[in-house]
């Protein structure tokens, strides 16, 4: 009896352990698959990093105004892909930005990423950044506002509704600077017609002489020997060319010394003929 007694309590602390190992084996499994849940949680729900400058935009604005971008972040839409670049894999965005790396980012046109500046250099009017730690960005992530900023449909209306305002106004203006020009030169044409010009020789008779200052004869429009305009008439013109071509006078106006002496003369013969008239007259006398 005492024999049986001890064998139905071994068969009792064998079950009692049996079940307490599969109980111990079947937390220990809920705990791992637990832990698994959470981490991986975990891993989904990890965050992107706040961009500095929320546009390629905005970054390049920043850069135009001399800023330093080194250490930002900055989330753009790749609108160019470029593998072999003389810089490495260019993403190209904005007017002039190219983020370059020597290592494949593994993007396509059209995604949204965000990276972190290492070094900035302005190359041909053109910024050439290098960057780390590239992010993607899900769609589903972002606000219908921050899509259409990214995608830069807002910009493109703005740019070419401006376009637009820009090229009417100067269509107006060109359209009232020819009026104003056709109004000018008909009132220019007009005034012609009403107010004749004055010529020159009504000109000298205001003045009460001729262009180059000589007096006019009593009556007339010109100086002796000269016309309205000041230059020798034609009888005076002659003789001033006879006088250069037989060498008494030079092209400049001046006498010759052949002319001084020719002038000498006269005036010696003048002097005398003066003399012999007056000695004849006395005689008479």
């Amino acid at each position: 009896m005492k024999k049986k007694y001890v064998i139905a309590a071994s068969l009792l602390a064998v079950m009692g352990m049996s079940t307490a190992a599969c109980s111990s084996k079947s937390t220990t499994t809920k705990s791992t698959v637990k832990s698994s849940k959470v981490t991986h949680k975990k891993k989904a729900t990890k965050k992107l990093p706040k961009p500095d400058y929320a546009t390629a935009e905005d970054a390049e604005t920043a850069l135009n105004a001399g800023k330093v971008l080194e250490g930002k972040t900055v989330r753009f839409r790749v609108d160019d892909f470029r593998p072999k670049s003389a810089f490495g894999y260019n993403l190209e965005t904005g007017e002039h930005l190219n983020f370059v790396s020597p290592h494949n980012p593994k993007v396509k046109v059209g995604d949204i990423v965000i990276v972190k500046v290492k070094e900035v250099t302005s190359t041909l009017g053109s910024f050439v950044i290098k960057y780390s730690n590239l992010h993607k960005v899900p769609l589903n992530s972002l606000s219908k506002s921050e899509k259409e900023k990214l995608s830069g449909k807002t910009n493109t209306e703005n740019k070419s509704n401006a376009d637009n305002n820009s090229s009417s106004q100067q269509s107006s203006s060109q359209q009232t600077t020819a009026q104003s020009s056709s109004s000018t030169v008909q009132n220019s044409n007009t005034a012609k017609q009403q107010s004749k010009p004055k010529s020159q020789g009504e000109i000298n008779k205001e003045l009460g002489h001729d262009p180059k200052g000589a007096p006019l004869l009593p009556g007339q429009d010109h100086a002796a020997g000269a016309n309205v305009n000041g230059d020798p008439d034609p009888w005076v013109q002659g003789q001033i060319d006879w006088a250069i071509r037989e060498g008494y006078m030079n092209p400049d106006g001046s006498d010759t010394e052949k002319g001084k002496q020719l002038k000498q003369q006269v005036s010696d013969d003048d002097s005398d003929s003066s003399d012999y008239d007056t000695d004849d007259n006395d005689s008479n006398y």
